[in-house]
C-alpha cells in the first residue's frame, strides 16, 4: 500500500547495525509498539548475521515464536514469509535478507505502520527502490531508475484504477478487457509504455502485488 512509510537499508558491512539503530529510532518518533522481523526461514536463523547481532538468548526465545523486548516499550517478534499473515497494528514490518517476491507480502499488508527492507543483493535493492523509493537509513546505494512513465500513460492507468475493482484485480472478465483496452488505445494514440513500470505504478496506487503483475502481463502483451 502506497500510503506506508518505506525504508531500507542498503547491503553493506553495518546494514545490520544500522538497521536496528534505525528501527528503534523509528519506533519511538512514530509510537510504534510491535516490530516483526520476517526472514527467509526460522529453523537455523539462530546462526545468521542478525541472529547472532542479537545474541543466543534472544535468537532462541524468537524462533521458539516468543515475543522480546527490543527496548522498553517496544516488542519483537519473528516470521518467516510462509507463517506470515497481516492484520491489523502490525506496527514495523522488517524484511530481512528476503526476495522481493516474498517483501511483496509485507507491501501488501494494510495493517502496517511502517516497511523497512534489508536487502540481500544489490538486485532487489535496485528492484524494491524502483517501485517504492524508500527513505534510505545509513550509506546510501546507487540511484534507482526514476519513473519513465508519460503522463498521458499516467492519467490512462488511474482512470483505469477508478474504473475496476481493486478487491478483484484484473481476475474480472470485463475489467481485464477494460484494462486491454486502456494500453490498445495508448499505443493507437501512440504512447510508448515499459510493462514493468506499469507494475511499479500500478503497486504504488494501490494495487495488490498479484494485481499489479497481472496489469503488467496485460501491458507486456498489448506493447507487441
Amino acid at each position: 500500500m502506497a500510503s506506508i512509510d518505506r525504508y531500507i537499508v542498503e547491503r553493506n558491512a553495518t546494514q545490520v547495525r544500522t538497521a536496528f539503530a534505525g528501527i528503534v529510532k523509528l519506533a519511538k518518533e512514530r509510537g510504534i509498539t510491535r516490530v516483526t522481523l520476517i526472514v527467509p526461514k526460522k529453523g537455523g536463523w539462530e546462526h545468521t548475521i542478525v541472529g547472532e547481532f542479537l545474541g543466543a538468548a534472544v535468537a532462541k526465545a524468537l524462533t521458539k515464536g516468543q515475543s522480546v523486548a527490543l527496548v522498553e516499550g517496544i516488542t519483537m517478534v519473528l516470521e518467516s514469509p510462509q507463517t506470515f499473515r497481516p492484520t491489523a497494528a502490525q506496527g514495523l514490518l522488517v524484511g530481512v535478507h528476503i526476495s522481493t517476491k516474498d517483501m511483496a507480502k509485507l507491501d501488501d499488508a494494510w495493517g502496517a505502520q511502517a516497511i523497512l527492507f534489508l536487502p540481500w543483493s544489490d538486485i532487489e535493492s535496485q528492484e524494491w527502490k524502483a517501485t517504492w523509493h524508500p527513505t534510505t537509513f545509513g550509506q546510501k546505494g546507487p540511484e534507482a531508475p526514476a519513473n519513465t512513465l508519460s503522463e498521458p500513460v499516467q492519467d490512462a492507468l488511474v482512470r483505469l484504477t477508478e474504473s475496476i475493482n481493486l478487491g478483484t484485480g484484473l481476475n474480472h472478465p470485463s475489467d481485464k478487457k477494460h484494462a486491454e483496452r486502456t494500453f490498445d488505445k495508448l499505443r493507437s494514440e501512440g504512447h510508448s509504455f515499459d510493462p514493468i513500470e506499469v507494475r511499479r505504478w500500478a503497486q504504488r496506487n494501490n494495487w495488490s502485488s498479484n494485481a499489479a503483475a497481472d496489469l503488467e502481463a496485460v501491458a507486456r502483451r498489448r506493447a507487441n
